[in-house]
């Protein structure tokens, strides 16, 4: 018999029913997950400029695939008091064709036919809002069906729809079509204090909240009288040990560095999904926790099982697992952590290591219901599998020294924060840090000198290069939660004394920070490095062209003292080589 509470949990995976939306139909469990973003509220404010302001317009609803677009859509139309979609015709997938001979962008252009070039000055009075990712929308307007769309293409160039940086929004005095977008958001906010994290924390509560009105929590309790298993159940404990706050917290850090470190797109559909993954193990059978399995056996599936395990121990299971477990405690190898795994495997008996660190979670209870202490001290891949359960539960449970990446991931988001609110000068550091960067990109030569050409076998070729932090002075200052921006840094430089120049832009991303923080500290970057960052690359060619190449360069031996340099310059009669000592 298959277990109901496992059945409503699996509500929350992308493949089942519920994650199908319908603009007809809009069900009482959708209703229920639903939770606000600040998205719905600019669609709301749009909609309401659009619905007093003009009659016949196209309303785009942006983004990446399960970010909640169609979601959105079908909970105002079907839950929405105020109306706001009435009159309009709703295209909730772009994605799909009408018929078996067309394409999608096929189904598309004839969708929107009111709105191409031809139809687009009829005073017809339609009105459409459509959920599109915006690859389908790039696609589209790259076709051969896009060519009869060139007002469509024109509004999304200017307005920076397909862009990586985040982009101001709201109506568009004159214009019939109008856009939000959900790449301009993600799930987590930027403040003076550190991230925001209201919609991730409100997601987590509807799945773990203990109320009558929770569908989860209501299945979890019948559990309690309904099934015999429920004390030896991983699955029940999971989900207990997600309800705790304090995990929670820990588990929206995590979702957090996917999107700012491993540059994941996480929509709400993931978040869900993983909801599930770290709840209910992919091979989970009820039969290998029956009373009466070898005490052994029972023992290595219920660990395996849990969700401390389950993040950080499976790959594949799904994308967003696959970037959080890169963070796993376990491969961040230290003195302290060496020490303690040795310790643990010299334990006959690790009955006290396992107690302090499971009591106040669920897990505690494998030291009623089975002789774990025992049993994980004398067998030894039971031992290897429980002490790896222990570091990750443990890093999970209690605050442990922050790592060098988790320093660095702070600063970067206070970089992040002060960027986006107007403060670049509180970039200052930064800008100095990459500057140098740039300068020793091929080598340390001192000052203000690059190298412009290291492929000389016998002499690197070096120029003057002075830079200057091309800030904007007159960003405006914005306090408080920042809502919408872009996950990167954009710094921005000039050749010293000519400001009227345009500046060269780079952005940096987590893993470019880690590399310039590496390199002030004295680091060389490798071949390796340089190939995975072909964008600073590019960057440092750019600003090596604002260098004093043209009228001098600077020749040292390879195989002699840096001291001893070979000076090509030019004066009032031409260029002369000079040796400087």
């Amino acid at each position: 018999m298959a277990c109901e509470f496992i059945m409503q949990l699996s509500k929350l995976r992308k493949s089942s029913a519920e994650s199908v939306e319908n603009t007809n139909a809009f069900n009482h469990f959708k209703e229920y997950l639903h939770v606000e973003r600040h998205v719905e509220i600019e669609l709301r404010k749009l909609l309401r400029s659009v619905n007093e302001k003009q009659g016949k317009c196209l309303v785009l609803l942006c983004g990446s695939a399960g970010d909640g677009k169609s979601h959105l859509i079908s909970y105002m139309k079907n839950s929405d008091t105020e109306g706001l979609l009435d009159g309009y015709e709703l295209y909730n997938d772009a994605t799909e064709s009408s018929e078996p001979t067309l394409t999608s962008i096929d189904t598309l252009a004839d969708k929107l036919t009111n709105f191409d070039d031809e139809h687009y000055d009829n005073a017809d009075g339609s009105k459409m809002i459509i959920a599109i990712n915006l690859g389908t929308l790039n696609n589209f307007i790259e076709s051969e069906k896009g060519k009869s769309f060139i007002k469509l293409r024109k509004y999304v160039e200017e307005n920076d729809i397909l862009s990586s940086y985040a982009q101001e929004t709201g109506y568009k005095d004159n214009s019939v079509f109008q856009h939000v977008s959900f790449a301009d958001y993600q799930v987590f906010s930027l403040s003076e204090n550190g991230i925001q994290t209201v919609f991730l924390e409100n997601l987590l509560e509807k799945v773990f909240s203990q109320n009558e009105d929770n569908p989860f929590y209501q299945s979890y309790k019948k559990g309690e009288t309904n099934c015999q298993l429920c004390q030896r159940c991983p699955v029940r404990h999971n989900f207990e040990f997600l309800s705790d706050p304090k995990n929670q917290q820990v588990l929206i850090h995590r979702i957090v560095q996917a999107v700012i470190i491993d540059k994941t797109i996480v929509a709400t559909r993931e978040v869900l999904n993983l909801l599930y993954d770290l709840i209910v193990h992919p091979d989970f059978d009820k039969q290998k926790i029956s009373i009466g399995t070898s005490v052994v056996q029972y023992l290595n599936d219920y660990i395996s099982w849990t969700t401390p395990m389950l993040l950080n121990e499976y790959e594949d299971i799904s994308p967003l697992i696959n970037a959080m477990r890169s963070h796993d405690v376990l491969r961040n190898r230290t003195a302290i952590a060496d020490e303690e795994a040795t310790r643990f495997h010299s334990l006959d008996n690790i009955e006290k290591v396992f107690e302090d660190t499971a009591k106040g979670t669920p897990y505690i209870a494998l030291n009623t219901i089975s002789n774990v202490s025992q049993l994980g001290g004398i067998k030894p891949e039971l031992k290897k599998i429980i002490y790896r359960f222990i570091a990750r539960l443990k890093a999970m449970e209690h605050n442990l020294n922050r790592s060098e990446k988790e320093i660095r991931f702070e600063q970067y988001l206070s970089y992040l924060y002060n960027q986006n609110s107007g403060n670049e000068k509180k970039l200052a550091a930064l800008y100095e840090s990459t500057k140098k960067a740039v300068l020793n990109w091929d080598g340390e030569f001192g000052g203000d000198f690059i190298c412009i050409d290291e492929s000389n076998e016998h002499n690197w070729i070096l120029e003057e290069l002075k830079l200057k932090a091309a800030i904007n002075k007159d960003a405006p200052k914005i306090t408080g939660e920042i809502k919408r921006f872009s996950p990167t840094i954009s710094l921005r430089y000039k050749k010293d004394g000519q400001d009227n120049t345009k500046p060269v832009t780079i952005k940096i991303d987590f893993a470019l920070y880690e590399l310039i923080s590496d390199m002030k500290a004295g680091y060389r970057p490798t071949i390796k490095d340089k190939n995975r960052h072909t964008d600073f690359v590019s960057f440092v060619q750019q600003l090596i062209e604002l260098g004093n190449k043209e009228e001098r360069v600077t020749i040292i031996p390879k195989d002699g003292d840096k001291k001893y340099q070979i000076v090509f310059e030019e004066n009032d009669f031409g260029f002369e080589f000079k040796v400087v000592k």
